[in-house]
């Protein structure tokens, strides 16, 4: 038995619409983020989280209630609110004594995690304190990534992948 046999031929035209919903496409559709808060989030975690879901905002999901998990030690409820949502990236949100003001980028593939990366917020700035009109809606901010390092180094390169 090929592969080419076991191929499954929709019967109806409502299988034959989810079949091509779910077929590789020439042009992938945008990922959806989700913004969690940890458990102990002090107002620094909240606001960047807050600013990141007004730039992502039509392709984002933001939890508002504090979630005490640790993506590090188990995943599980990370994987249940991708599935919920339907999100394959994450940023994680908490801040605690030994990392203040911590916070967790993530991929997702098919609901399970694929990697993390976890990151300090030193000197934050908000979209509030910034005198300028406000961005409209599915604006994509420029990065720009200094250095040879973001081409040399793993995790840079890591780095450079997940944020772009």
């Amino acid at each position: 038995m090929d592969a080419l046999d076991r191929v499954v031929k929709p019967k109806t035209k409502r299988a034959k619409r989810f079949l091509e919903k779910r077929e590789p496409k020439l042009n992938e559709n945008t990922k959806n983020a989700m913004l969690i808060k940890g458990g102990n989030a002090n107002l620094t975690v909240t606001e960047v989280l807050k600013d990141i879901y007004a730039v992502k905002k039509p392709f984002a999901v933001l939890y508002k209630r504090k979630n005490i998990t640790r993506p590090f030690e188990d995943q599980t409820s990370l994987e249940f609110f991708s599935k919920k949502s339907d999100c394959s990236l994450f940023l994680f949100g908490s801040h605690n004594k030994k990392r203040p003001n911590n916070l967790i980028i993530g991929r997702m593939f098919d609901y399970h995690v694929l990697d993390m990366i976890e990151l300090g917020i030193e000197k934050f700035v908000s979209l509030k304190d910034i005198k300028n009109s406000k961005c409209p809606e599915g604006t994509k901010p420029m990065l720009i990534f200094a250095g040879d390092v973001f081409d040399v180094n793993e995790e840079y390169r890591r780095l450079k992948s997940l944020l772009i």
